[in-house]
């Protein structure tokens, strides 16, 4: 509204548009304060006759602005006093658009206050008058209707109020407003379960200079993160928000933080953790009578009294008396989640016949529900199968729902999401496994391995095309790693040290983000049956032994000659111990320093400690002298195998799966020729001739000197058969993708490879420690080794320790001599390896056993 030139009130209005900004920016008490400027503004004035209307006018609708700081800051009954106000100044001044302005003031501040229903009802009485609003007030209601919508779960009504409010905003040309509504419509996509979709149109939105509250950005991106199960870097982003929403006195907001952190707890298992955080957003929520979130935050609770155990008698009555409340406010979906976890305590408790009429009143399972919500639903029923003796029904119902968590990771293009959605699966996997062991059923034990464990083996790998953006944050990443090489060892620099590690951290972070929005085929290949893992092990003349953890112990089960059986091993944590023990041992030796006794004690450790391991995890097995596929799990994976007394000179290789292993074993070379490139990187000193001497094993081979950068590296990974990389490797557990190997021109990391029609069938890396995974729920292994597999390598030779630079080499070229022989991987590395006698060569051979195809 355009001032007149002598208007006493105008003032009074800057002052009140400043409050609208304030309120509009998340900062409700500096709103306030300019807002009570300018009532007290106002009183000071002395006016009559037109001037003493527009007075009115204006009061009431300072007195609106009010009431929505007093809200966020006070609770939503300090905000309706404000508005009753509000409403007092309206009547006399009569004016439409102040009805209209209360509705839709009264409408947000039940939002935000957790009336959703009433909500509803203030912003639909608003929109009926919305043709006395202004522009601005108009698309305001449309933000906030869509966004109660969105509460409600009807997202066809929300996405028209939000697309009708965007259009608002683009038609007035106003770029906060057009990002605050197309926010809400990636919030939208994450309702609707499309998660890389949301976070593709969040992250856009927070690269505009928008004015958008970085805190809600940050809250609402984290809550897409948790269902896409990266807990931990949702609590992260959390953390920053919480932070920004205490500085504005957001205490409503802070609530929602607090809540989504335990949320993050819960998925990591941190039970005290998600209780004490769910317990002060229950408090602060109480405080503010906001009943929707209060219930939230009960749900949390309880869910995490669940886990803890807690005794289902104490947990059956307050889960029943939330999900009646939730019923009362229409949130069918909060109300199943409440349900499902009365049924589950009744079930703990005995009373079998209530807990199937409780979990029956939760209905269906739905497809739009979250996935999360839908396999608690599959596990609540599949253990009340259990419990009635039905466990065929029990095993249909586990499958049916890991089937869905597949389907759920395979709308992810990105390796990262794709194994991090697993962790959504480990109760039905845990029950899968233990129905199999109760029947002590070797066949269904192998069938819930192979359903639950590296599914992303099983899924097309689309990566996000490069683009500027991601290329000059991969190049800053490069120059900064090397800066801190530089320094790193300097004690005088710590803090330049420990600003530069931050940096990679953000950019690694910056990184791994722009992969997350790249949407998956869908495709998913279902788990290899019994019997075709049965004929492919007899067609590769092998045996299989899969190792995996149920009832907290550790189980092998064998696959030879058509025929399976079960064996119980030891308990995890004593395996683990001597795993550990060994990668310290082997770290020690490879520095080639140690001499007379002290060389002598460090391998009689490790000599004890691969002997326990023998003890403990083979010599139960009773294994025959076939060749071996193992897939191990958890930290296992990293075991040097061919080490342990009982497999030295054996054949074997390690997959992450049986149908892993098998769709790489049965692959065929689209080349009848093949290509070998041999690298060395700068450092290592034997590099050079090691990349020469594999050279000479291989007629026509090209071998790339010290000075060889990052691009022939990747152009080889997609043009040669074989590619050798001597040049030293690092291996980052907390970002795993970010593993790295050194060349000339820097590092080029995992994260950097894409996906080919045609990729290097076997690579070995033949220095340092790439053969050390990362490991996720579901026994998703992250790491440069496994990345190379996902994009198309049969089979990948690495150390899963530090390795002496010399005894790499002559290992290498032993190996590479029984290769070209005609051996295959397998049988070439378990001979090179066990002829190192003196310091030990931590090399395994990961996929499958491949060699080239005229020697096949």
């Amino acid at each position: 509204m355009r001032e007149r030139a002598t208007d006493p009130l105008a003032g009074v209005r800057r002052l009140h548009r400043d409050g609208i900004a304030k309120n509009d920016a998340g900062q409700p008490a500096r709103a306030l304060r300019l807002l009570r400027r300018a009532l007290q503004r106002l009183d000071e004035l002395e006016l009559d006759g037109p001037d003493e209307r527009d007075r009115q006018r204006l009061r009431a609708h300072v007195w609106i602005s009010i009431a929505s700081s007093e809200s966020e800051l006070n609770g939503l009954e300090a905000g309706l006093a404000a508005l009753s106000s509000a409403n007092n100044h309206a009547r006399i001044a009569r004016d439409p658009r102040l009805e209209f302005l209360s509705h839709s003031q009264m409408g947000y501040m039940r939002l935000r206050g957790g009336h959703v229903e009433g909500a509803v009802h203030d912003l639909d009485r608003a929109e009926e008058l919305i043709g006395h609003a202004e522009p601005m007030d108009a698309y305001r209601l449309m933000l906030n209707r869509g966004t109660t919508h969105l509460f409600r779960g009807n997202l066809v009504r929300a996405r028209a109020d939000l697309v009708a409010a965007a259009t608002i905003a683009n038609d007035n040309d106003w770029p906060t407003e057009r990002a605050k509504a197309r926010h809400n419509l990636g919030y939208l996509e994450f309702l609707a379960g499309n998660l890389a979709t949301a976070l593709r149109i969040m992250d856009e939105v927070r690269a505009v200079e928008s004015g958008l509250s970085l805190a809600v950005v940050l809250l609402d991106r984290a809550r897409v993160l948790v269902e896409a199960g990266l807990h931990r870097e949702a609590d992260a982003s959390l953390s920053e928000a919480h932070a920004l929403f205490r500085a504005a006195r957001l205490w409503n907001d802070v609530g929602e933080v607090e809540l989504a952190r335990a949320e993050c707890a819960l998925l990591g298992g941190e039970i005290e953790a998600a209780r004490r955080l769910a317990g002060a957003a229950r408090t602060r929520f109480r405080r503010r009578s906001n009943d929707r979130w209060r219930r939230e935050a009960e749900l949390t609770l309880l869910q995490a009294d669940h886990t803890a155990g807690r005794p289902g008698t104490r947990l059956a009555g307050p889960a029943l008396r939330l999900a009646d409340e939730f019923g009362a406010a229409r949130m069918p979906s909060r109300e199943r989640a409440a349900r499902l976890i009365a049924a589950e305590a009744l079930l703990r408790s005995g009373h079998v016949d209530k807990a199937r009429a409780v979990a029956g009143e939760a209905g269906p399972v739905r497809p739009n529900d979250p996935v999360s919500a839908r396999l608690q639903i599959r596990l609540v029923r599949a253990k009340l199968h259990v419990v009635a003796g039905n466990a065929g029904a029990a095993r249909r119902e586990i499958r049916s729902g890991l089937a869905e968590l597949t389907r759920h990771q395979a709308r992810f293009g990105s390796l990262d999401l794709q194994t991090a959605g697993a962790i959504h699966g480990r109760q039905l996997a845990e029950l899968y496994l233990d129905l199999s062991l109760t029947r002590a059923d070797p066949v269904a034990a192998l069938a819930a391995v192979e359903q639950s464990r590296a599914v992303a083996a099983r899924l097309r790998l689309v990566e996000a095309p490069d683009d500027e953006t991601n290329a000059a944050l991969l190049s800053e990443l490069r120059q900064t790693a090397e800066q801190l090489r530089a320094i790193e060892s300097d004690p005088n620099a710590a803090g330049v040290v420990a600003a530069t590690r931050k940096r990679i951290a953000d950019l690694q972070r910056m990184l791994r983000a722009q992969s997350w929005q790249a949407d998956g085929s869908g495709d998913a290949a279902d788990p290899a049956s019994f019997a075709s893992i049965a004929n492919g092990l007899h067609e590769y003349s092998s045996l299989l032994v899969s190792f995996f953890q149920a009832r907290g112990g550790l189980h092998g089960l064998v696959v030879e000659d058509g025929r399976a059986r079960l064996v119980s091993l030891a308990s995890i944590g004593t395996v683990h111990e001597a795993g550990r023990r060994i990668r310290a041992s082997l770290d020690v030796l490879a520095s080639g320093d140690l001499t007379g006794p002290l060389l002598g004690a460090v391998q009689g450790s490790l000599n004890r400690s691969l002997a326990t391991l023998d003890e403990l995890m083979l010599a139960p097995l009773k294994l025959s002298d076939a060749a071996l596929v193992l897939t191990p799990t958890g930290p296992l994976t990293a075991l040097p195998w061919n080490l342990i007394p009982s497999l030295r000179g054996r054949p074997l290789v390690v997959a992450p799966s049986a149908t892993a292993w098998l769709a790489a074993a049965g692959k065929h070379s689209p080349r009848d020729t093949i290509g070998v490139s041999a690298f060395a990187g700068p450092g290592l000193h034997h590099a050079e001739a090691e990349a020469k001497a594999v050279g000479r094993c291989w007629p026509g081979a090209t071998v790339f000197s010290a000075g060889a950068q990052r691009q022939h590296l990747r152009d080889a990974l997609t043009s040669s058969s074989i590619v050798h990389i001597a040049a030293h490797g690092r291996h980052e557990p907390e970002n795993p993708l970010f593993s790295s190997i050194r060349l000339a021109d820097g590092v080029v990391y995992a994260y950097e490879f894409r996906p080919t029609e045609y990729f290097a069938e076997h690579v070995v890396l033949s220095a340092c420690e790439l053969g050390q995974s990362t490991i996720r729920a579901g026994d998703e292994t992250l790491g440069l080794t496994s990345a190379l597999l996902r994009l198309g390598a049969r089979s990948v030779i690495s150390s899963v320790a530090k390795v002496h630079d010399e005894v790499a080499a002559q290992t290498m070229l032993r190996y590479h001599d029984l290769l070209a022989a005609g051996n295959n991987t397998a049988t070439a590395l378990a001979a090179a390896t066990e002829a190192a006698t003196d310091v030990p060569a931590p090399f395994v051979c990961f996929g499958s056993a491949w060699q080239t195809r005229a020697q096949a």
